[in-house]
C-alpha cells in the first residue's frame, strides 16, 4: 500500500517539474530575440505589450519592397514592432531617428537636430536579417534627445525575399 502511495505521489513530483521545466524553456525562447539599448545592454521583451506596426509596407511585388513607419511614443505606446512578410527579411534599413526628424514621404526624410546619434546603429544591429523586431522608443534605448517638444521615431528599411 505504501508503494503505491508514493508512485502517485512521484508521479505528481515529475510532472510538477516537467511543466516547470518546459516553461522555463518556453520563456527562454521568447527572450531569444531580443533588443540591444545604447550601452549595448539586452533588453528582455515582454510580447503583451508590443503594439502593432505601423509600417505601412507594400505587399511583396517581389524580391524586396519598402516598408516605411512612424512612432508617436505618447500616444502609441514605447514599442514599435515593425515586420516583414512572412519569408521576407530586413535586408536594410535606410533610415531610423528618435528626435524630431523632418520629411514628408518615406523617401525624403531628414535626421532633425536633436535626434540620439545612436538610434541607426541601433536599430540596424536589433532589426537586420530578421522578419520581425522590437524597438524600445525610450532615452533608454538610443540615449538623450536633447530635443524640446515631443519626439517621434521614424523607421524605413527595405523587406527582401530569404
Amino acid at each position: 500500500m505504501k508503494t503505491s502511495h508514493c508512485f502517485l505521489r512521484c508521479d505528481g513530483l515529475i510532472i510538477l517539474l516537467l511543466v516547470m521545466f518546459l516553461s522555463s524553456v518556453s520563456n527562454l525562447a521568447t527572450k531569444i530575440n531580443g533588443s540591444f539599448d545604447a550601452r549595448g545592454t539586452k533588453i528582455d521583451s515582454d510580447p503583451k505589450r508590443i503594439s502593432n506596426s505601423k509600417g505601412g509596407g507594400s505587399p511583396p511585388q517581389g524580391k524586396e519592397y519598402p516598408l516605411c513607419g512612424l512612432n508617436n511614443p505618447s500616444e502609441d505606446g514605447i514599442i514599435y514592432a515593425p515586420f516583414c512578410d512572412k519569408g521576407y527579411v530586413f535586408s536594410q534599413i535606410k533610415f531610423a531617428d528618435y528626435g524630431q526628424p523632418s520629411g514628408s514621404s518615406c523617401e525624403t526624410l531628414k535626421r532633425g537636430n536633436c535626434g540620439a546619434p545612436a538610434t541607426l546603429r541601433l536599430v540596424k544591429e536589433n532589426c537586420l536579417g530578421k522578419e520581425r523586431c522590437r524597438i524600445y522608443i525610450t532615452d533608454e534605448m538610443f540615449g538623450p534627445t536633447h530635443c524640446k517638444g515631443p519626439v517621434n521615431f521614424v523607421f524605413s528599411a527595405i523587406c527582401k525575399k530569404t
